[in-house]
């Protein structure tokens, strides 16, 4: 990992180009910004855009490597004040109501059930077993990765990490909530409950 700083300086000199991604040579503005950021260090990754409010964000995340959390926060607390940008550490949350689609499978979060696991070895560490009326055995690898971006996606990237530490899935239950399974939107409600000052 090397110095925060010099990204930031890159970036700043850089910023006025990035205000508007969706230009012809797209991928080649991308790329450049992230083999800067990879000059900082390489398992960080980015996503940028205009947000609602009109602002230009930067989120800089660790695609969920808990490994590298701390390169995020390092590098968004040096971040710079420039007009019209702000800087993110750690996808956002964007909540349950939305379908996403991976390899062909589509994930419907209001859809999903999910049922608590705690082991009996670390008994605050919370796992959950997520079930799909129309899971695959033959798919688990495409559904396990499928069900990781859809609960990153609403719960966000630093709640996800450090709250949930196991993820298995399964077909549904016929009869889910008498075999003690809650609707996937309830999971947050949990999430808030196990997280002391939240």
């Amino acid at each position: 990992m090397k110095d925060q700083r010099a990204f930031w300086t890159w970036f700043e000199r850089n910023a006025e180009r990035f205000r508007d991604v969706e230009v012809p040579d797209k991928e080649q503005l991308l790329d450049e910004l992230l083999e800067a950021l990879h000059g900082y260090c390489p398992h960080l990754w980015f996503e940028t855009g205009r947000a609602d409010d009109g602002c230009n964000e930067l989120i800089i995340s660790a695609e969920g490597d808990t490994s590298y959390f701390s390169a995020v926060r390092t590098l968004i607390a040096a971040a710079p004040q420039i007009a019209g940008w702000r800087f993110v550490a750690f996808k956002p949350g964007s909540g349950f109501d939305f379908d996403t689609c991976y390899e062909d499978v589509t994930f419907s979060p209001k859809a999903t059930w999910f049922l608590p696991l705690r082991s009996s070895s670390d008994p605050s560490a919370l796992g959950i077993r997520v079930g799909y009326a129309h899971y695959d055995q033959a798919r688990e690898q495409t559904f396990l990765t499928g069900t990781f971006i859809m609960l990153e996606c609403a719960l966000g990237e630093l709640a996800l990490a450090e709250h949930v530490q196991h993820i298995e899935v399964v077909g549904l239950p016929s009869s889910p909530e008498s075999s003690g399974y809650s609707p996937l939107p309830e999971l947050a409600d949990l999430l808030r409950g196990a997280v002391p000052n939240k």
